[in-house]
């Protein structure tokens, strides 16, 4: 699992880099990652098919729905890296990931206004905050989750 795990962060960093160029996350990520969530069903069946499941469609499906409700609101290419990252992770991960990204792009948006560097409503590349949350909670994702139950 260790290798997969390699290859997920690296494929995480192509994402970063991606985004952070263009404001885009190009397919051939997704696929990779889903590839590899394939790979991990056979070499690590720790994580079951249906938390496999349920962690393609507990964070994308949501998004997907806010962004039909507030156009722009997420890219489809971050969609896709949840979706796509779920499958991998399954959905206790997955869940952590989008709590840790979306608090610390949120924390980065404030310290943007507030710097007067940006205005409400601007895009800014949410990909790397995505990928940072995924790799933190690929790491320690079950003992944040801990964590988090015992509050």
């Amino acid at each position: 699992m260790e290798v997969l795990l390699l290859v997920f962060f690296s494929i995480l960093i192509v994402v970063s880099c991606q985004d952070i160029r263009r404001m885009e996350i190009k397919d051939g990520c997704h696929i990779a990652i889903a590839v590899l969530a394939a790979a991990a069903i056979l070499i690590a069946p720790d994580t079951d098919i249906l938390s496999r499941l349920s962690g393609a469609l507990c964070i994308s499906v949501p998004m997907v729905m806010l962004t039909l409700m507030v156009p722009g609101a997420f890219g489809g290419g971050d969609i896709k890296l949840m979706a796509a990252s779920g499958l991998f992770l399954g959905w206790k991960a997955v869940v952590v990931s989008a709590a840790l990204a979306l608090f610390a792009a949120g924390g980065y948006a404030l310290f943007l206004i507030v710097k007067k560097k940006a205005d409400k409503g601007q895009r800014f590349p949410l990909g790397p905050f995505l990928s940072i949350g995924l790799a933190v909670s690929a790491l320690f994702g079950e003992s944040i989750w801990q964590l988090w139950l015992s509050w």
